[in-house]
């Protein structure tokens, strides 16, 4: 019986001891930009009434482990302008902020993986 590849094999063995530090960096500038990319969203869609800044103030986001993340709006009203109520309509900026970040993450763990 001959086994071949066993150095391709070794190689990404070798690869893949490293990626710990990786993932944790890709989590935690991922974890880093999100709260902008919310707060752009926010403003792109909040185009009824005036922009105050305090939607954009009270959004953060905290790593809750090594390979995740929370985006939180700590207003009030976010809840409101995210879904909307009876006499207004819904303007979501967390959930295409969700979206975007997610498609980001897979695209650089994607990468990761390959080398």
């Amino acid at each position: 019986m001959k086994i071949t590849g066993v150095d391709d094999l070794k190689r990404v063995l070798k690869n893949m001891s490293d990626i710990d530090d990786d993932v944790n960096l890709i989590m935690t500038e991922t974890c880093k930009e999100a709260p902008g990319i919310a707060v752009e969203n926010a403003r792109a869609v909040m185009v009824k009434g005036y922009w105050t800044g305090n939607l954009a103030r009270e959004i953060e986001s905290d790593m809750l482990d090594s390979l995740s993340f929370m985006l939180i709006s700590n207003a009030a009203y976010s809840g409101f302008v995210e879904y909307g109520t009876r006499y207004m309509e819904a303007e979501p900026f967390m959930r295409p902020t969700s979206k975007q970040m997610g498609e980001q993450l897979r695209d650089d763990f994607m990468r990761l993986l390959k080398g």
